[in-house]
């Protein structure tokens, strides 16, 4: 995402997959970690997050633009008081899966130690997606695989 986002909050908000978080993991490192064990879990995390930044991508001028703004309707979850209120209902999405980042990245650091955040990534994923889908932003579309002739 471009750096012009104000406020830097909102701009580090953005960047919720590849930010540096404990020890500096990323979201996208503690989820190759998770993907030992969870490969599926990671799979419908990587689906929403592809589904975030793509509509983030597409409404970078107005993340450039009316930064402020958003930054201030993110914390209610009531209706925004912008224009944009489907880009802040992104953001709160994306919100949701940044907190994810951080349990991930804390855990990321020493499996062994602790227990599998399994129960907190079902919860996210499934608030995340209700939330996607109540704000009509599509699926994923894959190409086609093609076939093996083997």
């Amino acid at each position: 995402m471009p750096a012009e986002i104000e406020p830097p909050e909102l701009a580090r908000m953005v960047d919720f997959a590849e930010r540096g978080r404990t020890n500096d993991w990323s979201l996208r490192a503690a989820l190759v970690r998770y993907a030992q064990p969870q490969p599926q879990r990671v799979n419908d995390i990587l689906n929403l997050l592809r589904r975030i930044e793509s509509t983030l991508n597409q409404r970078a001028a107005i993340l450039e633009r009316e930064g402020q703004a958003l930054w201030h309707d993110l914390p209610d979850d009531a209706d925004s008081s912008t224009e944009h209120t489907d880009v802040v209902g992104v953001l709160r999405a994306a919100r949701e899966l940044d907190r994810l980042g951080d349990i991930l990245a804390a855990w990321a650091i020493d499996p062994a130690a602790g227990v599998r955040p399994d129960a907190e990534v079902d919860t996210v994923v499934g608030d995340v997606a209700r939330r996607l889908e109540s704000l009509g932003i599509p699926e994923e579309e894959r190409p086609p695989r093609p076939r093996s002739r083997g």
